[in-house]
């Protein structure tokens, strides 16, 4: 016997709410789920692979700003600033929220090792996504910048002062020292 739905249509496109629970019952009570309606698929371990490496050449970014980004000026500007870490394909997956392809995973790391980026006076939030998530899980809610403070007394000249200082800011990913000759400490 042939499975079917049925569906009622109502001339004034409305159902007065004292009849919903009951359609809603009846529809509920018709529904059949059986072995017959479909096999559960698989996917092959060769695509789930095909996948993860390609999770691990992408970015996926969302641009702050309070208005609707252009998506073709975007796309041909990232496309062109990001062409000397190799070629990347950009598209758009949501509201102001895109996905960086790249060829290998190299130039993917030379983008996301090169820092903040913008677009216009907005800035990129940029995530390396996981094969198990969702683009809109992504948080786009961290980015690294550099702080200089000036003009603190020379007792709070050291690392342990600057450390704690920059701790009161957000966490530390590193403390640049002046008299190191501009390496990292």
């Amino acid at each position: 016997m042939d499975q079917c739905f049925s569906f009622l249509v109502f001339s004034n496109g409305f159902l007065p709410s004292s009849h919903m629970s009951a359609v809603i019952a009846q529809l509920y009570e018709n529904i059949s789920i059986t072995e017959e309606d479909g096999a559960v698929h698989k996917i092959s371990e060769e695509v789930i692979k095909d996948g993860v490496d390609d999770v691990d050449r992408c970015l996926v970014g969302k641009v702050l700003s309070g208005k609707k980004v252009n998506r073709e000026a975007f796309k041909g500007l990232i496309e062109q600033i990001w062409s000397p870490f190799g070629h990347v394909d950009v598209e758009l997956v949501g509201d102001d929220i895109f996905m960086f392809y790249f060829i290998n995973k190299e130039d993917r790391n030379r983008v996301w090792q090169r820092g903040l980026w913008h677009f216009g006076k907005s800035l990129i939030a940029i995530e390396k996504p996981v094969c198990t998530g969702n683009v809109t899980n992504l948080g786009f809610n961290k980015a690294e910048f550099w702080v200089q403070i000036h003009d603190i007394p020379i007792l709070c000249m050291n690392r342990r002062t600057a450390r704690w200082l920059a701790e009161q800011i957000r966490e530390v990913v590193d403390i640049l020292s002046e008299s190191s000759a501009g390496e990292s400490i």
